[in-house]
């Protein structure tokens, strides 16, 4: 009898240890943020207006040439390891020969860049956020006032502006100008009543709402879509046969027109 009672007091201190010993056995786990130096939006944006320009330029008139591409006047321009590769590619499938050192080609083409970046604006419909001033003689006051929006909305634009042309290494002679490619790409953000944000522009595949994708609203443009794998065949040298300038694979960008050199 006493027992039995023993064990059901001490019924509540096994509980108890229990417990105690369940908390100390739950793990957690943890996750490291961390952001580069420039956000990724950012760099899409610039790339992105980057190829929309190049695919605009028409690299023929250099076909089946030996050239060198001289980048030294865009070594301060931003992503300039990105501009020149693109040049490089687009040289390549038009049929333009380029070599590693300047000797060996017979033509130089330059390259310059008028402007390589990113800038920004904003609309808000409601209270922007207003620091306020402080009253010295009440010991606890609001300092500042939060932004309160009805609609608020952010629009990214990358812009950028080449120009090339090309003159024979020996003579000095232009053979070759491109004239000036200038375009454009964007990002557009857009809140409701602080809900969102509505996502589209031409960095993006779609249009997304709070990082979702928005069915029956096809908001992404017609050069957003990702540049699939392409392989080209390796022509063959036949003496007495010329060979035809390959189709251009990069069609020129809509809203893109390059002026005159």
């Amino acid at each position: 009898m006493n027992d039995g009672f023993v064990g059901k007091k001490f019924v509540p201190i096994k509980c108890l240890l229990g417990s105690m010993c369940a908390l100390f056995m739950v793990g957690c786990g943890t996750t490291k943020w961390s952001d580069t130096a420039r956000t990724g939006t950012e760099q899409l944006l610039v790339s992105n207006a980057i190829d929309r320009v190049v695919a605009n330029i028409d690299f023929s008139p250099m076909h089946h040439k030996k050239c060198f591409l001289n980048t030294t006047a865009i070594q301060q321009t931003t992503d300039r390891e990105y501009l020149s590769m693109t040049i490089r590619q687009h040289l390549v499938v038009a049929g333009v020969i380029l070599v590693p050192v300047e000797t060996e080609a017979d033509y130089i083409i330059e390259v310059r860049a008028g402007a390589v970046g990113t800038d920004r604006d904003d609309v808000l419909v409601g209270i922007p956020a207003t620091t306020l001033p402080s009253i010295p003689t009440m010991e606890f006051s609001a300092t500042s006032i939060p932004e309160i929006s009805i609609m608020k909305r952010t629009k990214q634009r990358g812009v950028a502006k080449v120009a090339l042309f090309a003159y024979n290494r020996e003579t000095g002679q232009p053979v070759w100008a491109s004239g000036n490619s200038q375009g454009e790409s964007t990002a557009r953000n857009l809140w409701f009543v602080g809900t969102g944000p509505l996502t589209r522009g031409t960095i993006y595949q779609e249009t997304t709402f709070a990082g979702n994708p928005v069915p029956f609203w096809s908001g992404a443009s017609a050069d957003s879509k990702m540049e699939k794998s392409q392989v080209f065949s390796e022509p063959v040298s036949v003496p007495g046969v010329s060979i035809p300038a390959p189709v251009n694979p990069f069609p020129p960008v809509s809203g893109v027109s390059p002026a005159s050199y």
